[in-house]
């Protein structure tokens, strides 16, 4: 009996077709893995829990694919732990498979593995015609730890709570700000979460905000408006009352349903009237390119996109113990980084800090079908008068003096706050100080 008991242990470890060592891992792709068929990301046939023996979350490893390619990529659970088109291998404790996946893509297809399947099947994707399995994997570490400082995004807490948010105004818990980046007209673009989802209750505090601001024209970048005007309480809100298109766009910023959708967004700002609003559902992805366009398209530098972009993060984390903290500076450093991802996976231009980005945004915007006098259009509604401009130019030199000579981002901010407080208190607007410019 204990003869074969032990047989029967070394065949089915054999049948795994598995080794493992401290560092290193082989395995197979699955010829039916549901993530494969169903999303286009081979299923590798190992646990995650036999991989989390040997490695961990964090950790930067080779992946080959025998006879196809090989990729370094980091060990992760979320897809979003990774940038926009970036690769992971995705580990999920508990899970029976892993899964070697392209966030917002499809690995499979680049491999050559797979195929798009004929309308009518019960999946997605199909293994294409040729293909022979077994396909082996190996996996090896290649720098311990080496994702660490990313996969702490991860962890930073968010809350729908108004109370955690004791130093934020309503208008910063709800992620309303004013685009303010050089050559943005003063007043003229905003960007927050949704004003009309209440999803992470701070639809009320947006919409109130946009009201006072001024606000004619949205632009929803999440919702269908058979979506939009299902939301309880949409009749009642500003937001229902003015200019609103409905786009849906994927979170898929190379796809041309984003690509499409976001020219017709453009083209609704050229035809309607300012103040504008660009919005999705939190005012961080879909929203945060678009107003990253925008700024770019104005002439904004990669400095000042990076510093609008990370307020969103600033806005909604991190919360620990029921008050919102500080989030850490090297996590902060990470933040700013993702902007410049996203927006080079759209331009598709690797080194944005290697070209004109200005330039690089207008050839960008004639990429998705805009007409060079369409452009010359958008700039006009955002840039506003040669008053506003100087103005505008005015306050963003004296930021950058600031900062040269040490302020930080938040003592900027608490300036704003003050030299604006003042100015409502002796009834003075940015009209006014644009007037008294161009005398």
């Amino acid at each position: 009996m204990k003869k074969f008991s032990l047989l029967f242990v070394v065949l089915a470890v054999m049948a795994c077709v598995l080794t493992v060592s401290a560092q290193k891992i082989e395995t197979t792709i699955l010829p039916d893995g549901s993530d494969m068929l169903k999303y286009g990301n081979p299923d590798l046939d190992l646990a995650a829990d036999v991989m989390l023996e040997s490695f961990d979350l964090g950790d930067i490893v080779t992946v080959t694919v025998e006879g196809y390619n090989t990729y370094e990529v980091p060990v992760c659970s979320n897809y979003d732990d990774v940038f926009l088109g970036e690769k992971l291998l995705r580990t999920v404790a508990g899970k029976p498979q892993l899964c070697l996946a392209i966030n917002y893509g499809q690995l499979g297809i680049e491999l050559g593995i797979i195929e798009n399947a004929p309308e009518g099947s019960d999946y997605r994707f199909q293994v294409k015609e040729g293909v022979e399995f077994p396909i082996n994997v190996t996996i090896e570490m290649k720098e311990k730890g080496g994702y660490v400082d990313r996969l702490a995004l991860g962890k930073l807490i968010r809350t729908d709570i108004r109370e955690d948010y004791p130093d934020l105004t309503d208008a910063e818990f709800a992620n309303f700000r004013e685009v303010t980046t050089t050559g943005m007209a003063p007043a003229t673009l905003y960007r927050s979460s949704s004003p009309i989802s209440n999803d992470i209750n701070r639809d009320k505090y947006a919409d109130k905000a946009a009201e006072e601001a001024g606000v004619k024209t949205f632009i929803n970048l999440s919702d269908s408006e058979a979506v939009a005007k299902a939301y309880e309480g949409f009749d009642d809100t500003y937001y229902s009352k003015q200019n609103v298109i409905y786009l849906a766009l994927p979170v898929t910023f190379t796809s041309p349903e984003f690509r499409n959708g976001l020219a017709e967004g453009l083209r609704f700002i050229i035809a309607n009237e300012g103040p504008y609003l660009v919005h999705c559902a939190e005012g961080k992805d879909r929203a945060g390119l678009t107003s990253a366009v925008l700024e770019a398209l104005m002439g904004a530098s990669l400095d000042e996109i990076r510093a609008d972009y990370v307020k969103t993060y600033t806005n909604y984390y991190d919360v620990q113990d029921g008050k919102q903290t500080e989030i850490q500076p090297e996590v902060l450093e990470t933040i700013r980084e993702i902007i410049v991802r996203n927006m080079s996976a759209a331009f598709g231009i690797e080194d944005l800090t290697a070209v004109d980005l200005q330039k690089a945004t207008e050839d960008y915007l004639l990429g998705l079908g805009l007409t060079d006098d369409e452009i010359d259009q958008l700039k006009e509604k955002l840039g506003g008068t040669d008053e506003e401009n100087g103005l505008s130019e005015m306050l963003s030199a004296i930021e950058s003096f600031l900062v040269e000579n040490g302020a930080t981002e938040e003592d900027i901010d608490s300036l704003n706050e003050a030299v604006q407080s003042l100015l409502d208190t002796i009834g003075v607007t940015q009209e006014d100080i644009a007037g008294m410019l161009s005398k």
